[in-house]
């Protein structure tokens, strides 16, 4: 693993549901300031990973998804860090940059080209200001608990139930800003509702796939698998997961649309830089599983599983159609069995 510490995970659950996380980088500096900051991620659910100023730029040309990335302007040897920072908004430009400057310094004071390369600076210890930052550059979204917990129920059954002898692992649901592709495969589908539109797309490694259909793993069988059972594969969890969630959370055709011109944003794929953009800045809602084979036979399957909403999101609209359906039941209109 090219980041050389975990610096901080949060794991558990909140009062309404699981968390959601966001993944970002911390460029080495003084012990002190990484106190601070990993007091401060604790608190803002950020997952925290330190890195250096030699190998930032390597492990960003890597496949690795991120929220953001926390650079000082000084560096804890006296060097400057504004370079390094133009730098990796060459290399990601989809990433905010949040550069941590001394006090009495402001943002005009820095060159043009590194306030281009930054989203917003701070001091040290100024945690209003950091969490404005925060606020406004990774968690400028809220997903309702009940939504995430839908997703990853929906999901894991469906994975569960279309490969054989199967163990699964869900990892905590985080959120990125980038647009980076894992594997050489993934499947676009729209999600719409009446309270949201966007598509969802997974992502995964053809190989490991076609290695768990040659193993007789997977809900198909053919004598010779090649890249079409692949494909074949993939389309189907596409198209379970997406009637799945249909069927808990409406149907996808918005209310009140008729007659109006819908607007459409274009997606962009480089496939040799494994870059994806869905047309907006809107972060991405992520979950990856893992398929463990129980035996050990197989090598492990990993699936990423990443929600856009670029075309609208409304999640006001979400909680009230779910007070309306306790309302029905209240009324006796519904009734659970």
């Amino acid at each position: 693993m090219l980041i050389s510490t975990q610096y901080n995970v949060l794991t558990r659950p909140n009062a309404e549901g699981h968390e959601v996380l966001c993944k970002v980088i911390v460029i080495e500096q003084g012990a002190e300031k990484l106190s601070t900051l990993k007091s401060f991620f604790e608190d803002c659910k950020l997952l925290g990973y330190r890195a250096t100023r030699s190998n930032i730029l390597s492990i960003l040309s890597t496949n690795i998804d991120l929220g953001g990335i926390f650079i000082p302007e000084i560096d804890d040897q006296g060097g400057s860090c504004t370079a390094l920072a133009i730098a990796i908004n060459q290399v990601r430009p989809d990433l905010p940059i949040f550069l941590g400057i001394e006090s009495g310094r402001k943002l005009e004071d820095l060159s043009e080209n590194t306030q281009n390369a930054v989203v917003g600076i701070y001091t040290h210890g100024d945690f209003a200001r950091m969490q404005e930052l925060v606020d406004t550059y990774l968690f400028s979204r809220h997903y309702p608990s009940e939504f995430i917990t839908g997703i990853k129920e929906i999901t894991s059954d469906i994975l569960k139930s279309s490969f054989k002898d199967i163990n699964l692992v869900v990892d905590h649901p985080y959120i990125v800003k980038d647009k980076i592709i894992y594997g050489e495969l993934f499947s676009l589908i729209p999600i719409e509702t009446n309270w949201c539109r966007g598509y969802m797309m997974l992502q995964m490694e053809e190989g490991k796939i076609m290695e768990a259909i040659s193993a007789k793993r997977a809900l198909i069988n053919p004598p010779e698998p090649n890249f079409r059972h692949v494909n074949a594969v993939l389309g189907e969890l596409s198209n379970m997961i997406w009637g799945g969630l249909k069927n808990r959370y409406g149907s996808n055709t918005p209310e009140n649309s008729t007659g109006k011109v819908r607007v459409e944003i274009p997606i962009i794929v480089n496939h040799d830089r494994k870059y994806i953009s869905f047309g907006s800045d809107d972060p991405q809602l992520c979950f990856k599983f893992s398929l463990l084979d129980s035996s050990s036979n197989i090598n492990p399957i990993t699936i990423y599983q990443k929600f856009i909403f670029s075309l609208d999101w409304t999640p006001e609209k979400f909680a009230e159609s779910n007070q309306s359906v306790t309302e029905l039941v209240k009324g006796g209109e519904l009734e659970l069995f």
